[in-house]
């Protein structure tokens, strides 16, 4: 096991150790009483560093009755500085396991061990003589990794009065280093319905109208609006067409798919579904637009009727707003400990900060915690250099900004 350069060692060993105690706690998402464990262990270690700990019980989108945590330090006030982590995991624990400078354990980064080294640079400030800002929240859900209901409501509860935003994803290794989460993209599904004719093939064909085909037309023009690099992206992911009667009861007349019986029907309706993703709110606007006229030019072209129909849109947080500050901060004091952080200004997946209300309105520093892979795996790992990193890198930002 390498020695750790940034921490004593034997703090380092300690934090290991919680972290090794955690992830053998097996907290799958929707699981009560593995949750509770889990929640009541890492409560324990921050009511042992000074802060105000609560555990409550909330219920999720499908009524289970899970643990929420809320610690606070003495000054958090109307105005905090809040930090935020899920206990819960995709798989059920396996015995967490050291080997070739690795933790192999269930959530070793996704993400128990983020939350664990925000525990660790809390001892190593202390070690320091320093304090970590007083006006700390730290909002601990157990069901970000099955979307969140609980995550989205803490965002929503808490996020919007903050003045900051610390997540403890994990980072992404890189060739040079490590990366810290600067950007998120936005996002929302869609739908899409198509009314046609139905004729018959062989003897009526140019009297229908295929909404099959008119659907297919919108995909491609709907691919066609999305650009490489920081452009949006659409993606049908979905699509069932038919006639009308197959899509009524799709379970009923799954023998029909493979057996080539109706193909001689010109299909008169099509759903298609999908989603689209963008890094700027103003993207999103254009995007939903141009889909939606896409639309119209289709129903026009193929003499069907379109319905586009997009969701509620999920924010993006802009990689240029007031997060870079805090994002120049930390990739300058990962500078001075010697190791490379870059900044990822184009993370695709969907995040806690794309809860809040108005990603835009707040700093935010994303993906803090410890770099490894394979997350929702049985090969799920934490690389122990960036473990030690990552408790330095928190214990530093902490100590900058009760200086500010």
């Amino acid at each position: 096991m390498p020695e750790p350069k940034h921490t004593p060692k034997p703090l380092f060993d300690r934090t290991l150790g919680l972290l090794q105690r955690l992830t053998a706690i097996s907290s799958p998402s929707g699981d009560p009483a593995g949750l509770a464990e889990a929640f009541s262990l890492y409560g324990q270690a921050l009511g042992e560093r000074g802060f105000s700990v609560e555990v409550t019980e909330k219920q999720d989108a499908e009524g289970r009755t899970l643990p929420f945590l809320l610690a606070q330090g003495p000054r958090a006030g109307d105005h905090p500085l809040m930090v935020i982590g899920h206990l819960d995991t995709v798989l059920p624990a396996a015995e967490p396991e050291l080997r070739d400078g690795r933790l192999y354990a269930t959530g070793a980064i996704d993400m128990k061990g983020g939350l664990v080294a925000f525990v660790g640079a809390l001892d190593l400030l202390a070690e320091r003589g320093g304090s970590p800002p007083d006006d700390f929240l730290v909002a601990v859900v157990p069901d970000e990794e099955v979307a969140g209901h609980l995550s989205q409501w803490a965002m929503r509860e808490y996020g919007d009065s903050a003045r900051g935003l610390w997540v403890l994803e994990p980072g992404q290794p890189r060739r040079t280093g490590e990366t810290v989460v600067g950007g998120r993209r936005g996002m929302f599904h869609w739908s899409l319905t198509v009314e046609g004719r139905s004729a018959h093939a062989g003897n009526d064909y140019w009297r229908g109208r295929s909404a099959l085909e008119a659907a297919a037309r919108w995909c491609v023009g709907a691919r066609d609006l999305a650009r490489p690099g920081d452009g949006p992206t659409v993606n049908a992911g979905r699509m069932v067409a038919g006639e009308r009667g197959f899509l009524d009861d799709l379970e009923a007349h799954a023998s029909l798919v493979g057996s080539g019986r109706q193909t001689n029907v010109v299909p008169d309706r099509a759903v298609v579904e999908g989603e689209a993703r963008f890094l700027r709110r103003a993207d999103g606007e254009a995007l939903k637009k141009a889909l939606a006229g896409l639309a119209q030019d289709v129903a026009r072209k193929h003499e069907v009727e379109v319905l586009f129909e997009p969701g509620p849109v999920v924010a993006p947080v802009d990689p240029r707003g007031p997060s870079r500050a805090w994002a120049d901060l930390v990739t300058g004091l990962a500078e001075k400990r010697g190791w490379t952080l870059e900044v990822e200004e184009d993370r695709g997946g969907i995040s806690f900060p794309n809860f809040l209300p108005d990603p835009g309105t707040m700093p935010i520093l994303d993906g803090l915690g410890p770099v490894g892979d394979g997350m929702h795996t049985r090969q799920e790992f934490l690389d122990l250099t960036s473990f030690d990193r990552r408790i330095a890198l928190l214990a530093d930002l902490m100590e900058a900004d009760a200086d500010r």
